[in-house]
């Protein structure tokens, strides 16, 4: 049966970066709520994609986006390894809406599979293993080099993706992205404030139904959904920036009291905030970055 997974991102930014094997017994198909990126780099396998199906090698890219039921297989005499990126759109979506075009496809029409032997190939998997080790070694300011190799990857994507639509094509995603821009921009800039569904609507003069439709089939999740997780964001950075209390952090982003602030919080980061801000915050990180020092010395 499918169903839709849940991916908690334990950075200040929105993005995980992983390896990891298929099971070679046919799992469930699925959906997510992030934009995902896989690269084989070893072994075989098969990619399922609703009702398409791409034989996995090394080197091999696949491109998924948030509606689009899939799941990959290994084969169990040589099980294939992937480097996976998971991420939300907001990321590509603040550099350049046209950054999200290639993923913006309907599925029966859409080739997810970039073969290995194809030079767009060859220069993503370098990009995807830098990627995968910033975020393993997470030194000083991994998460800037990170976001930088992820535009980069998908300005790759777009040259390669603008070879292969019209024209006309071209002129409707502008006008859908354009629109989507407007109602991001909007909630970006007024998140801390009690922002309606009915609001975004009457940015675009939609109706509120179509207006969550749109939303949720470019976003790959609900509009209260998402505006939820952009203050948790907030709130993080702040956390780990600032010696601010927890219920001014809380307020100044958003949240309408402190009971629902923790429910959030603890879903999305799996901890409390105090804990957070113990993990992660400026002194805890100085601490490491001196005890890292002094072993090399």
């Amino acid at each position: 049966m499918p169903m839709k997974l849940h991916i908690e991102y334990s950075h200040a930014i929105p993005l995980e970066a992983f390896q990891w094997t298929p099971s070679s017994m046919l799992e469930p198909f699925h959906t997510h709520q992030s934009l995902e990126i896989g690269v084989c780099l070893s072994g075989s396998g098969v990619f399922y994609f609703e009702q398409k199906r791409y034989p996995v090698s090394p080197g091999d890219v696949f491109l998924v986006n948030q509606t689009e039921l899939h799941i990959a297989q290994a084969d169990p005499d040589d099980p294939c390894s992937f480097i996976f990126v998971n991420f939300d759109p907001g990321i590509l979506l603040v550099e350049d809406e046209k950054l999200l075009l290639p993923y913006s496809y309907q599925s029966d029409q859409f080739q997810n599979h970039i073969a290995a032997d194809t030079e767009l190939a060859k220069m993503i998997l370098p990009r995807m293993k830098i990627m995968l080790e910033e975020m393993k070694t997470q030194e000083i300011g991994y998460l800037s080099r990170v976001r930088a190799v992820l535009i980069e990857i998908h300005v790759l994507f777009l040259r390669n993706y603008m070879n292969q639509i019209s024209s006309d094509q071209w002129r409707r995603l502008n006008e859908s992205y354009r629109e989507l821009r407007i109602i991001l921009h909007f909630i970006h800039e007024q998140y801390t404030s009690d922002i309606q569904l009915a609001d975004a609507a009457k940015l675009v003069g939609w109706s509120s139904g179509r207006t969550s439709r749109f939303f949720r089939e470019c976003m790959g999740q609900s509009l209260k959904d998402y505006i939820q997780a952009l203050r948790i964001r907030e709130v993080t950075k702040k956390l780990v920036s600032t010696y601010d209390p927890i219920s001014e952090l809380c307020f100044d982003c958003g949240f309408q009291s402190m009971a629902s602030f923790y429910r959030a919080f603890q879903k999305v980061t799996g901890m409390s905030p105090k804990s957070y801000r113990e993990k992660f915050g400026l002194g805890n990180v100085f601490e490491n970055w001196e005890e890292d020092n002094e072993k090399r010395m």
